[in-house]
This record gives structure tokens, C-alpha cells and sequence, in this order.
């Protein structure tokens, strides 16, 4: 657009462009009409001419069947070119209204009466619950003439999108932290991973590359949490988780999702090519943690810096048993080698490392519900921070 500015700046060249932005914006709008009768004037008009030109044509042919001449004035005309003008005319008026007819009761039931019930929903969950009563209002897109059949700013569907993402993002995403929230994570991330899982079962036998993905659970606590709260207010405590929110979010970028899993835990789904080295991102997690979150209290100028205790397991934790394993048995086994790193000091992570798949499915069940066990037993073993991990 700037270059088109810059090019054209005579007056004719100007006049030029705004008649083409509002020709486009005629086309892209023509649908959102604010009462009912308008989208019945604009169908009939459409219907009208179209059954005139198939009336004419129809009139022509008949003509040259006959051997008569279509052009002649109405005096001139034999009775039977007159019958056939006549039944022509009562033909595409009655086409023209039955058809108009038609599409009206479908522009009623297809987009009309389904963008009330859409407004309504969209209304009970974002609390403007005059949405469904003002439907008109939304489907002309805020034109200010009733004769305006045309929308030259935004259209229902534009207004609809706007309503559904505000109620998205209330319904998924935490306020304090401006993360996810649990119920993103149990109703869309779930079905995600679950459907990752069910495609690559076909590719199991083939050797992985860099074009293979994937995953890894990473549950983050904030130690020493409830002292933030008990000696400095929960109005501190909500910085922190704020603090939190957006740190982990910027190590993460683009190749996970932060997820609020509740009070003080946060929940990192991370996506990236294979191979993923995965204590080498926990102990970025730690270190970034460390670096960026405090809490400074105002009456004293206390700053004190806070720490977290991290836990990571891969997913899917067995190649071989994909789906013997559910979504939340690996949040489970995350949250339990979160745990382990807290019994160790805190400040630290710990993660599962599979070593070789169950075959009893009572075994994997156990494995799954219990770290100890599957250590115990050798399924896998727990991970912790070395040089090894961190060069």
C-alpha cells in the first residue's frame, strides 16, 4: 500500500484507488444485509435478470423455429408470437418469486437463524447477552444506512470471529499469567498429542530422522511459594506467577505451549525435530528461572530472587507401547520426578529416561503409576543434572 501511495499521488490516481478499495470492499460484503427484506430485494434483482436473459433467449429461439422475426413492434406481432411474449413474462415472474422465495427461507435457515444461535452461545459465555437480540445489528456489520445493501467496513463473519476468539480466550487462557490453562491443556492439547500418537503409529518401524518430531512434558514448581504469600501478600505472589508466565513463555518461544496446571505448577508441552536432548532444555528452564524471577518488596527494597524444581519425562515414554500409556499418566510421571528434584534440594531438575518397554500390560501400568517401580524394575531410569547432560 505505501508503494502504491507513493507511486500515485496525482489527484486522478487517487480517486482511482478509492473507487477500487470500496468496489473490493462491495464484493467481499455482499451477503451482510441488516433487515430480511433487503436480502429479498438484492435476490429478486439477481433471479429478475437472470430469467429475463433466459427468457429472451428462450423468446429467440421460439422465433426462429417458427420462422418469425423476434424484432417487430407489438401491433405487428402474429397472436402466437403475442402468446408466447405473454406466457414468457407470467413464466419469469413467477420463477422469479418462487425462487426468491427459496433462497430466502435458505439464506434464513443456513446463515440467518445459525448466526442468532452462534451470537447467543458466543453471548452466554462472554456475558453480552443481547448479542441474539441485536442479530441484524451484527449481520449489516455496523452500516448506518437501512438502504445500504453493501457492508463497507467489516461483515458478520469478521464480528463472529471477533466474539469467538474474546470467548476462547477467556475460557483458555489464565489471567494472571497469561498462560494456558488447565482446561486448554485436558480439551485441545490432549486431543493433539492423542492424534500425533495415532499418526506416527505407521511409522514405527522406520529409523527416525530430522524430520521426525518430538515431544516432551516439562512440570515446573515454584519452591518456596507459599512464603511469598505468607510474608509478602498474595498481591506479591500474583507478580510472581505473572513473572513466571511470561519467563517461561520466552524460553519456550515457539516450540511449546505454557500451560498453568494450578496454583504455583506450570505445565510445558515442548514439539521439536528429532533429536531432542532433553535435560539440555530443563537446565535452560532452571538457569532463565533463576535469572529472571524475583520479587522485590516495596516497604523493605528486599529483593529475593526465586528458584524452581523441574521434572521431564518424553512423550510418548515408550516407542513400542504409544498408546498403553494415556496423556495424563505422563503428566503423572512428570509431576513425580518434579518431586524428586524438590526431595534433592529443590533449585534442580530431574527426568525419566526410557530404557526398554514392558511387555505385561500389568507392567506398564505399574511402571506408569510409579517412578520407583519402573526404576526398580529397569524400564527406565531418572536423569539427572551432570556435564555429561549439559554439554
Amino acid at each position: 500500500m505505501t508503494k502504491l501511495l507513493a507511486k500515485y499521488k496525482s489527484l486522478s490516481a487517487g480517486i482511482f484507488m478509492k473507487k477500487s478499495i470500496k468496489n473490493k470492499n462491495r464484493r467481499m460484503a455482499i451477503g451482510s444485509w441488516e433487515y430480511m427484506w433487503q436480502a429479498a430485494a438484492f435476490l429478486f434483482a439477481c433471479v429478475s435478470i437472470f430469467s429475463f436473459l433466459i427468457g429472451l433467449f428462450t423468446y429467440i429461439s421460439l422465433c426462429i423455429f417458427h420462422g418469425l422475426s423476434p424484432v417487430l413492434p407489438w401491433g405487428s406481432m402474429s397472436s402466437l408470437q403475442q402468446s408466447i411474449i405473454g406466457s414468457l413474462i407470467l413464466i419469469v415472474c413467477l420463477f422469479s418469486l418462487l425462487m426468491t422465495l427459496l433462497l430466502i427461507i435458505l439464506y434464513d435457515r443456513l446463515i440467518y437463524s445459525p448466526v442468532k444461535y452462534l451470537l447467543g452461545e458466543v453471548g452466554n459465555i462472554t456475558g453480552d447477552r443481547d448479542l441474539s437480540d441485536n442479530v441484524d445489528q451484527y449481520l449489516r456489520g455496523g452500516r448506518k444506512s437501512l438502504f445500504d445493501l453493501y457492508n463497507p467496513r467489516r461483515s458478520w463473519v469478521d464480528r463472529v470471529q471477533e466474539y469467538v476468539n474474546r470467548a476462547s480466550k477467556e475460557r483458555y487462557f489464565d489471567e494472571i499469567t497469561g498462560c494456558f490453562n488447565r482446561k486448554y491443556f485436558s480439551q485441545v492439547l490432549t486431543e493433539i498429542l492423542k492424534t500425533h500418537i495415532l499418526c506416527s503409529l505407521s511409522q514405527r518401524m522406520i529409523p527416525r530422522t530430522n524430520a521426525n518430531i518430538c515431544y516432551g512434558m516439562y512440570l515446573i514448581d515454584i519452591d518456596h511459594f507459599k512464603q511469598i504469600n505468607d510474608e509478602f501478600g498474595h498481591m506479591y505472589g500474583d507478580q510472581v506467577l505473572a513473572l513466571v508466565g511470561q519467563t517461561l513463555r520466552s524460553v519456550i518461544g515457539s516450540e511449546g505451549v505454557v500451560v498453568r496446571n494450578g496454583g504455583e505448577e506450570f505445565l510445558i508441552i515442548v514439539c521439536k525435530n528429532y533429536p531432542m536432548n532433553y535435560s539440555v532444555l530443563a537446565e535452560k528452564i532452571r538457569k532463565e528461572f533463576c535469572d529472571g524471577v524475583y520479587v522485590t518488596y516495596l516497604k523493605t527494597q528486599e529483593i529475593r530472587p526465586l528458584t524452581c524444581s523441574v521434572g521431564f519425562v518424553p512423550f510418548p515414554l515408550f516407542e513400542n507401547s504409544q498408546t498403553r500409556i494415556s496423556v495424563q499418566q505422563h503428566v503423572d510421571l512428570a509431576d513425580q520426578a518434579m518431586y524428586m528434584a524438590k526431595n534433592c534440594g529443590r533449585n534442580t531438575w530431574r527426568g525419566i529416561e526410557p530404557l526398554f518397554p514392558p511387555l505385561l500390560e500389568e507392567e506398564i501400568q505399574r511402571s506408569a503409576a510409579s517412578v520407583e517401580y519402573g526404576i526398580e524394575a529397569g524400564y527406565f531410569r531418572m536423569e539427572e543434572p551432570n556435564l555429561f547432560d549439559l554439554v
